[in-house]
């Protein structure tokens, strides 16, 4: 179970862009803005195979990433130079399937099924999931990741083990203090509220296993 709420963290962390070496492309493949839509129907059953296929293999590289608390994953790496498109994949252990899929670059033209993209304030998230959520207070490691959709539009899928992950971040330099700490928050709390979150990474996890 720790080892499953690790990968979902660190797929959720800020990746850096450019490390590592990966070839950008002077020119788009089949994923040009029109196509990056981040949906459970897009990534299920998505392999390694399936992922150069897609993208192209010179455009999708391996690489070592750095987790929370000292940990570190392997993780697939989609346009690692490519702000706009850059895309971060894990596998599960056997890299028989997909575990999760992962956007966190500001600038970014992936989007998720909804709409939503980075920056996207959480009151628009809020009324995209039709109710209040739940999420961790923010300044420590799991800070401003959602724990609970309350059964609202994003703990619902058409692919079963697909479930929605985000990521906030405060806007707010003066008013995060009350919405800190290894708590939960109401996504409609004034506490939350008053530091201005926006999404600051978002993606999908797949599994019958819910880590949380």
């Amino acid at each position: 179970m720790k080892a499953q709420l690790l990968l979902a963290v660190a797929a959720l962390a800020v990746v850096a862009c450019g490390q590592g070496a990966s070839p950008t492309p002077a020119t788009s493949t089949a994923a040009d803005a029109s196509a990056l839509t981040l949906s459970c129907a897009d990534f299920a059953g998505a392999t390694p195979t399936t992922l150069t296929e897609r993208f192209g293999a010179e455009n999708v590289t391996t690489q070592t990433m750095p987790g929370p608390e000292g940990e570190s994953y392997e993780a697939t790496l989609v346009y690692a130079n490519d702000p706009t498109r850059r895309l971060e994949l894990t596998w599960t252990e056997d890299h028989s399937a997909l575990a999760s899929a992962m956007v966190s670059t500001v600038g970014t033209q992936w989007r998720g099924a909804e709409g939503y993209t980075i920056g996207t304030p959480i009151a628009d998230i809020e009324r995209l999931n039709v109710m209040p959520f739940k999420l961790w207070g923010f300044d420590w490691d799991y800070g401003g990741r959602v724990s609970d959709w309350n059964v609202g539009t994003f703990s619902q899928s058409l692919v079963p083990g697909c479930t929605v992950r985000m990521r906030f971040d405060p806007r707010s330099q003066t008013n995060t203090s009350s919405a800190s700490g290894d708590s939960e928050f109401a996504s409609n709390d004034p506490a939350m509220r008053a530091a201005d979150p926006a999404v600051a990474a978002f993606g999908l996890l797949f599994g019958s296993a819910d880590p949380e």
